[in-house]
């Protein structure tokens, strides 16, 4: 079969294929042999500086040709593998049982098309064994030559090893948290989605556990980044020791981690409770910093399926309130998503949502409540309170609609509305010819608002706006907003002392103040919290606190406000005590602006 006839003779599918056997047989035998030899020559060449490994194998499965890059990869020299059963070397047997296979089949059309190159395997991964025995992936197209009646099989071979090496990598570092190695968000959501489709809502089967670290931002600030991340890692570290069946822990972002448990027979709750109380005592531990030691707590939430919770978003939202929970009753706690607090988080989402519209409908308004001198009878300012009449529900109490507007965000647009109103009112109050407290408003601002990047400017832009003189604005702020970010509440209120209103720090004594921070703040006013007012008079340590309070606030050059005083001994002690001002229900109650135009006893020149 040295001669084979194909196509038709015309164009590019019909010149004729000849064999390179027929072909070099009408050149002379002398000739024959130095063409073949130059032959050989320009393809070891080509071969030979190919980036791709080039194998041929013959009919027999030895191996014919073998360049250098076939050794880089494979690890074989030419000189042990050439004449080689292929099988001895680098191709496993039931590989070449398939390839030939293929080959017999397409056998007669191979030799109709010699020359052209047919691609049996082009494109598909093979796996070849290197010489050290481990398996090397590896593409490439894979064909047939001819020389007569004999055939070879030879193909250039890609390693794909570096390439699957880089690909597993960039698949693992985008499913995975560079800081720590544990699974990440993406990872995390794609298991706990996959759980509970296959748990397909049977109650108690799958559990999400959110734990959170408790003033884990006071650390990085204090410390640096570069501390709090060697916390982190070893955070990791201690909860992959506590646990026992999670299926995935992962990091979920920031100081927070996620854990996901499924369960068959035994009760995911359980599982996911006795992990959590595992993973607080392992984080009780001292964590060792390069000064000294560092402690930590962490507020932990779960969440389980139930009939009517089967949705991951839902289970995921149902452990971070959660954990909210755990948070809000002081932290260093578990706290298990149920019937009272899914009733409670659809609660706030109404209002939430119904506190969108509230600034659009005009259903804020402010109260303002008198500070009065304590050994005298006038205003020397009030406080600004905000209130919601809402359309259904009548009026709102704050302690329902103040915390849901600091999560949402909405503190934000609500805080910039209520300074604005205040300010405006004590503007008209001063240039209305009416009598009314006419000296200085005091306006609360939220730890939201201390924190956000625009506090500033948005003060300025509203007394200017108002046209309220700065000395006339006083701002107060919680003690425990404060110190949740010290070095951070420091800059703001030295900027906000800048433009000249006036500092109070509020709630004092409910909260953890550093003295040392307490003496930087560029404070003027000191409010004692109604806590400890409410204990003048009923015993002498509460007469005790509160005088040490003051004698506080006096030494660092402050001035002092008692809150909440409602009784004529409460006011016989304060003065006793030297306090400053008070308020309280024993002067007024909050009150719309209208009531308190015309009281003289809230009259105050401007």
């Amino acid at each position: 079969m040295d001669r084979v006839a194909a196509g038709d003779g015309e164009g590019d599918r019909g010149d004729p294929v000849v064999p390179l056997s027929s072909a070099l047989g009408k050149v002379p035998s002398g000739a024959l042999e130095a063409e073949l030899d130059a032959w050989r020559t320009r393809f070891a060449q080509v071969v030979g500086v190919c980036r791709d490994a080039f194998i041929e194998i013959d009919s027999d499965a030895r191996v014919t040709e073998w360049n250098q890059r076939a050794t880089d990869v494979l690890g074989w020299e030419r000189h042990e593998v050439i004449g080689r059963l292929a099988t001895e070397t680098f191709l496993r047997e039931e590989y070449v049982r398939s390839t030939f296979h293929s080959v017999g089949r397409t056998y007669r059309e191979l030799l109709h098309q010699m020359g052209r190159g047919i691609d049996l395997h082009g494109g598909q991964e093979v796996e070849l064994v290197h010489k050290d025995g481990h398996m090397v992936v590896a593409t490439g197209s894979v064909f047939v030559s001819s020389y007569g009646d004999d055939f070879r099989i030879g193909g250039f071979v890609h390693d794909l090893t570096e390439e699957k090496a880089a690909e597993e990598a960039l698949a693992h570092a985008y499913l995975h948290d560079s800081l720590t190695g544990l699974p990440n968000r993406s990872m995390f959501s794609y298991r706990l989605a996959y759980a509970v489709a296959k748990a397909r809502g049977v109650p108690d089967s799958v559990a999400v556990v959110l734990l959170d670290l408790d003033r884990f931002k006071s650390i990085n600030d204090s410390m640096g980044h570069e501390v709090g991340d060697g916390i982190l890692v070893t955070v990791a570290d201690r909860l992959r020791a506590s646990d026992g069946v999670a299926e995935v822990i992962a990091r979920f972002g920031g100081d927070e981690f996620l854990v996901l448990f499924e369960c068959g027979e035994s009760s995911a709750e359980e599982v996911a409770v006795a992990f959590a109380e595992r993973a607080l005592q392992a984080l009780a531990a001292p964590f060792p910093v390069e000064r000294g030691e560092v402690f930590l707590t962490a507020s932990v939430g779960i969440a389980t399926t139930t009939e009517s919770v089967n949705e991951a978003t839902t289970l995921l939202s149902n452990a971070e309130a959660a954990m909210y929970q755990a948070k809000q009753r002081g932290g260093s706690s578990v706290e298990v998503f149920g019937e009272a607090m899914r009733i409670e988080v659809l609660d706030r989402m109404t209002t939430e949502h119904s506190l969108y519209r509230a600034l659009e409908r005009s259903e804020l308004m402010l109260y303002y409540q008198p500070v009065v001198e304590i050994n005298g009878s006038g205003a020397v300012g009030v406080e600004a309170l905000i209130r919601w009449q809402h359309p259904e529900q009548g009026l709102v109490a704050p302690y329902r609609f103040i915390p849901v507007a600091e999560e949402s965000g909405l503190i934000i647009p609500i805080g910039a509305w209520v300074l604005e109103e205040a300010c405006h009112q004590l503007r008209d109050w001063q240039h209305g010819g009416r009598t009314g407290p006419t000296s200085s408003v005091e306006v609360n601002l939220s730890a939201r608002q201390i924190d956000h990047p625009e506090i500033v400017e948005t003060v300025e832009r509203i007394l200017s706006t108002t046209g309220l003189p700065p000395a006339n604005l006083t701002l107060e702020i919680t003690e425990s907003a404060l110190m949740r970010d010290a070095a951070s509440a420091l800059d703001v209120l030295r900027a906000l002392k800048g433009i000249g209103v006036s500092l109070a720090i509020d709630d004092f004594g409910t909260g953890y103040s550093s003295l040392s921070y307490l003496q930087r703040f560029p404070l003027d006013v000191l409010k004692v919290d109604k806590s400890f007012v409410d204990e003048l008079g009923v015993s002498p340590e509460g007469s005790e606190i509160v005088a040490a309070v003051i004698n506080l606030a006096h030494a660092l050059g402050l001035r002092v406000v008692a809150e909440g005083v409602e009784t004529e001994q409460q006011l016989e002690v304060l003065q006793q005590l030297q306090c400053d001002f008070a308020q309280g229900y024993l002067f007024s109650r909050p009150v719309p602006a209208s009531e308190l135009v015309g009281d003289p006893r809230f009259s105050i020149g401007a």
